[in-house]
C-alpha cells in the first residue's frame, strides 16, 4: 500500500483533531476512529470523535468508543473522515466539516466522492486495513487496544472473514492484531454473538416479513417503525438481520428495507457475487460495494418492495 505523506505529515501537525464517522456506524468506521484517536493521543495531541448517531452497545468494549461526541476542544486544527464515502452521511455534522480549511478522507468504498481536501481511498476490504499500515507510517505502536479496535473493523467488514474481500492480507494483519494480546475471545462475542432479547423479538419480526422475487434469487426483508417501537429497539439493531436471508440457498440478492421515519426506507443490499448490489443502490443515490451497498428510497414499504424488484429485474429467468 503507498502511504500518503501528506496524511502523514498532517497527523503529525496537528494538534487537535476532529474524527467523523457516518450514521448508523458500524464496527469498520468505529474501529477505524477509535484506533485513530488512540494512535493521536499516544502523539500527545487532543481527539475528539463524532457521530450524527447512537453508539450500539456491542461496539463500547472498544476504547472511547463511550465518549462520542464529547468534545474536549475549542476548536480542531485538522478534520478526518474515516470509512465515510459520501460526506452527507455525517448527517449533522456534515456542514461542519464542509466548512473547514484543514480535511482529510480514508476511505475504502468503490463508490465515493472526494470531498475532502486531501482524499485516501484504497479498495481494499475495510478502512481498519488502510489504517493499520497509517499508524505503522506514524510509528505508532499497536497497543491491544488500538488492535481490538482495527480487529473490529476487519472483522465485520469481511463477515468474520467469509466475505469475498478477504483475502491472505487480512489473515495477516489480523494475527499481528491477535499478537499483542487483546481480548479475541471477548471481541469476537460483541460482534457476532451479541444480541439482547429485545432484538430477538426484533428479528423474529423481521423474518416473519419476509419476501422472495424471481424464483427465490431475490429476498426482501421489511421492518417498520411499528416494529421497532414494539420491539424497544433501534434502527442500530438492524444491523446484520439482512444476512439471514442473504444466505439462504438459491438467493442471489438479500435486501433489508427498514422505516427511519414515515416514508422513507433505508435499503441494505447483500449480494451473493452474481450482481452487483452497489451499481443497483446508485441507481437510487446510494452507494457501496459490488457484494454490500445501501440507499435510501422513499415511499411506502410495498412502493419501496416494488422499485426494488423492478431495479432487480436482471434476476429474472
Amino acid at each position: 500500500m503507498i502511504i500518503n505523506k501528506q496524511v502523514i505529515n498532517k497527523l503529525k501537525n496537528a494538534k487537535n483533531v476532529g474524527i467523523f464517522v457516518h450514521i448508523n456506524p458500524d464496527g469498520d468506521c468505529l474501529g477505524s476512529a477509535s484506533a485513530l484517536k488512540q494512535a493521536l493521543v499516544s502523539l500527545n495531541k487532543q481527539a475528539d470523535i463524532f457521530c450524527d448517531f447512537e453508539i450500539p452497545e456491542r461496539y463500547h468494549y472498544v476504547k472511547y468508543l463511550n465518549q462520542v461526541n464529547n468534545k474536549t476542544c475549542m476548536s480542531y486544527d485538522l478534520l478526518v473522515a474515516v470509512d465515510c464515502a459520501d460526506r452527507k452521511r455525517m448527517g449533522v455534522y456534515s456542514t461542519m466539516f464542509a466548512e473547514h480549511e484543514n480535511t482529510i478522507k480514508i476511505d475504502h468504498h468503490d463508490t465515493f466522492d472526494d470531498y475532502a481536501h486531501i482524499n485516501v481511498r484504497e479498495v481494499v476490504s475495510s478502512t481498519c486495513l488502510i489504517l493499520y499500515y497509517y499508524l505503522k507510517a506514524l510509528d505508532v505502536e499497536i497497543t491491544a487496544d488500538i488492535a481490538s479496535a482495527l480487529y473490529m473493523g476487519i472483522a465485520t467488514d469481511t463477515g468474520s472473514f467469509q466475505h469475498s474481500n478477504t483475502t491472505s492480507e487480512e489473515h495477516i494483519i489480523a494475527a499481528e492484531l491477535i499478537k499483542t494480546g487483546f481480548n479475541l475471545t471477548e471481541a469476537n462475542e460483541f460482534l457476532f454473538k451479541y444480541c439482547s432479547r429485545n432484538r430477538f423479538e426484533l428479528l423474529k419480526t423481521a423474518l416473519s416479513s419476509s419476501k422472495f422475487f424471481y424464483n427465490g434469487r431475490l429476498g426482501i426483508i421489511t421492518i417498520t417503525q411499528n416494529d421497532l417501537r414494539k420491539t424497544n429497539t433501534t434502527i442500530s439493531d438492524t444491523t446484520g438481520i439482512v444476512d439471514y436471508i442473504t444466505n439462504i440457498n438459491g438467493i442471489d440478492v438479500g435486501v433489508n428495507i427498514y422505516e427511519t421515519k414515515q416514508g422513507l426506507f433505508k435499503c441494505s443490499f447483500r449480494s451473493r457475487g452474481k450482481v452487483d448490489v452497489g451499481r443497483i443502490s446508485e441507481s437510487f443515490g446510494g452507494g457501496g460495494h459490488k457484494f454490500a451497498a445501501g440507499c435510501n428510497i422513499f415511499g411506502s414499504a410495498s412502493t419501496v418492495i416494488k422499485k426494488l424488484v423492478e431495479v432487480c429485474s436482471e434476476l429474472k429467468d
